[in-house]
């Protein structure tokens, strides 16, 4: 099956999904679209929960202008982590730059413990920019994934139908797939503000 046709089928699911889920769903999956729509999805997200006066932690993808460079922007720090990195002329290796995903991992991680050691005062919701192939494999964000539940806060990302499988065994019932909308994520947030 196309990459194409897998994102469109992802986008169906996910439109099921949303009509479907639960008030207690802590984690929305964005799905079906291209990584700079969805990137570009949660950022605006995470100004949109500011604005509404929830605190916001975690990480989104900036991709260059050329899709050359990749980097993880700290949503607390607003500190750039490169993902990517040169290898030299005529490397067909993998570019991703793990130092770089391990430091953002880490910086995340500690936003959230701070955030669980201190009084609540206001909402908080974790984005984190993706569960790819290095999350399926137990490596990148995985990390920042538990340290967000594990402090019961709801986290906001976006899955790669490559890995849908992965990620349902990952996440499992407290997880619901989303179509790249706003008003999906809106919806959720009004589901999630507390009473």
């Amino acid at each position: 099956m196309s990459r194409r046709r897998q994102e469109a089928g992802m986008g169906q699911a996910a439109e099921r999904d949303v009509a479907l889920a639960e008030p207690d769903a802590r984690i929305l999956a964005l799905a079906g679209a291209d990584r700079a729509r969805i990137q570009g999805l949660l950022s605006a997200a995470a100004e949109h929960f500011t604005a509404t006066g929830w605190r916001v932690m975690g990480v989104i993808e900036e991709i260059a202008a050329d899709g050359e460079d990749v980097w993880l922007r700290d949503l607390v720090t607003g500190a750039r982590h490169k993902l990517t990195q040169d290898l030299g002329p005529g490397a067909a290796g993998c570019t991703l730059d793990p130092a770089g995903l391990a430091a953002a991992c880490a910086l995340v991680q500690a936003a959230v413990d701070a955030w669980a050691s201190e009084p609540q005062t206001q909402p908080a919701v974790v984005i984190l920019s993706k569960f790819g192939r290095q999350e399926a494999e137990g490596r990148g964000l995985t990390h920042a994934f538990h340290a967000a539940v594990a402090a019961d806060l709801p986290v906001l990302t976006s899955v790669s139908p490559t890995v849908a499988g992965q990620w349902e065994a990952f996440a499992g019932p407290l997880a619901r797939i989303a179509p790249v909308e706003m008003a999906a994520v809106a919806g959720w947030q009004e589901r999630l503000a507390p009473a």
